[in-house]
């Protein structure tokens, strides 16, 4: 199993027992205001969720749990390879672990993952937008009413990282 380690975090597959913890996040409708998909209602949405990608096919997905001290605090990866998302508790907000953990992250899909990764951001998510920039990645393109949440259409800021 794939482990990533940080300064202060540590990168790993999800399981079971990360239900409470991202319940907490995807319940959140601050932190789940630019995700895909409205805040989770109940722990059952969260289950199946946490079950779809604990279940990812590793040649197609590349997802981790961020943990902070043994607690689950967020998610970060490929979803679908070569496409990164990324959720964290917004407790967590403005310590510099999202930017430490994609870091991490990048590093290890570099390796033999993939020669690029891609990523789709709601273009009023600045701090995201701000983050993936200072790792590197560039705009590619936009595109309007790309993602319907809710009741809600969404813009998309599509952007990439090629590997150096």
């Amino acid at each position: 199993m794939t482990i990533l380690r940080t300064e202060r975090l540590v990168l790993r597959r999800a399981a079971p027992e990360d239900l409470e913890a991202l319940h907490e996040i995807m319940a959140d409708p601050e932190t789940m205001r630019f995700w895909s998909t409205p805040p989770h209602p109940d722990r059952e949405t969260t289950r199946l969720w946490l079950e779809s990608m604990i279940a990812a096919p590793p040649e197609t997905s590349d997802d981790f749990i961020i943990e902070l001290d043994g607690v689950a605090v967020g998610k970060l990866g490929a979803w679908r390879m070569p496409e990164i998302g990324f959720l964290l508790a917004r407790r967590h907000w403005g310590q510099g672990y999202a930017a430490e953990a994609l870091s991490a992250f990048v590093a290890h899909a570099f390796i033999d993952r993939t020669d690029h990764l891609v990523a789709d951001v709601d273009p009023r998510n600045e701090a995201c937008l701000t983050l993936l920039s200072r790792a590197g990645f560039r705009e590619t393109h936009r595109a309007s009413r790309t993602w319907k949440v809710g009741e809600t259409w969404c813009d998309s800021v599509y952007l990439r990282l090629d590997r150096p």
